[in-house]
């Protein structure tokens, strides 16, 4: 099996991490991300360098991770019965590439014509990438080559 990150942020080779990760399923049945955490916590662990190991930067990152998914879990929910959309994302994420997410109210980022545009850009950005994740499972292919008709139709 050939590895590689799809972001290349970590500071270990992707072929040298999929191979442990594989070693780690091949002794223990399945890997967790709290197994794959124990196993790179000593110094001299092969992902250890993958891991904010200073407790106070590693704590304020995850209150970060939570309140990204607090904004993201948001939802306006609309009154009317026969909407064709009742629930919508309070919030979206307007970033441009390498920036710290940022995100305005769904509302206003549709009336304004560059925070639109960045909206539907990051939108295909995530069809591209769960289309890449899903596309070697043919029956989740065909799926969402259903799916994709039936918006069109």
């Amino acid at each position: 099996m050939v590895y590689k990150w799809k972001i290349p942020i970590y500071k270990v080779p992707a072929q040298e991490a999929g191979e442990h990760i594989e070693s780690l399923i091949k002794k223990n049945g399945e890997v967790t991300p709290k197994m794959l955490v124990d196993d790179a916590r000593p110094e001299d662990a092969l992902l250890h360098p993958c891991f904010e190991w200073n407790d106070q930067k590693a704590a304020e990152q995850y209150r970060r991770d939570q309140a990204k998914n607090m904004i993201s879990n948001l939802v306006t929910v609309s009154v009317k019965e026969e909407s064709p959309c009742p629930q919508a994302p309070a919030f979206v994420n307007v970033r441009e590439r390498n920036e710290s997410a940022t995100y305005i109210c769904t509302t206003v980022a549709l009336s304004n014509e560059k925070t639109k545009e960045q909206v539907l850009k990051n939108a295909k950005m995530e069809l591209d990438m769960f289309r890449r994740k899903y596309e070697t499972l043919i029956d989740v292919s065909k799926l969402l080559e259903d799916y994709l008709l039936n918006l069109s139709a």
